[in-house]
């Protein structure tokens, strides 16, 4: 009897290790903060709702698909092409002037990369949010306050993953805001 409890329990153990999906590594960038603050971060003359407003069409605009957005929080997470991911939060700064950070990482198999390119924020995404907003975003002086940079959320793609996500939690799951749109 104790042998065939032993092989249930050893087997369940296993059986357990082979539906974990393996943990993604998330490689940030060995720039400063000052220079990641530098590229990420710029001033918008628009009061924090028009902003935010301004971010989601802009990234649906490019293509991202919007997968989660938190109003109170003011940030917004999106993915394109599953590679590419984008966090933009916007922080008020008065009642006409936002502050707009994004953060963008490049999606590997079972890697994260954080994109620490100033030329990738400026012509994909700062450049096109000043032509949605018919603004032009500026760069926030060193000595302003700036929000901390958001961590892209990652979409749950597949039913597996959306159900592994859910027993992470204890079994309660929300599903990824998607915009206003039903799909």
């Amino acid at each position: 009897m104790r042998p065939l409890l032993l092989t249930l329990a050893v087997a369940g153990m296993l059986a357990g290790c082979a539906n974990q999906q393996p943990q993604t590594e998330f490689i940030a960038s060995r720039k400063s903060a000052v220079e990641l603050r530098s590229m990420q971060v710029r001033s918008v003359p628009a009061d924090a709702d028009t902003t935010m407003r301004g971010v989601i069409a802009t990234l649906h605009d490019l293509g991202y698909r919007i997968t989660r957005v938190e109003p109170e929080a003011r940030t917004v997470s999106a993915t394109r092409q599953t590679a590419l991911r984008m966090a933009v939060i916007v922080q008020p700064r008065g009642a006409a002037e936002s502050t707009v950070r994004a953060n963008a990482t490049l999606i590997a198999p079972l890697r994260e990369a954080q994109i620490d390119s100033p030329e990738f924020y400026q012509r994909n995404f700062f450049e096109p949010l000043g032509a949605t907003m018919g603004r032009v975003p500026v760069e926030l002086a060193a000595e302003a306050s700036a929000p901390e940079a958001p961590r892209p959320v990652a979409e749950l793609n597949t039913t597996r993953e959306r159900e592994a996500a859910a027993g992470r939690a204890g079994g309660t799951q929300e599903a990824p805001a998607t915009g206003s749109r039903a799909r």
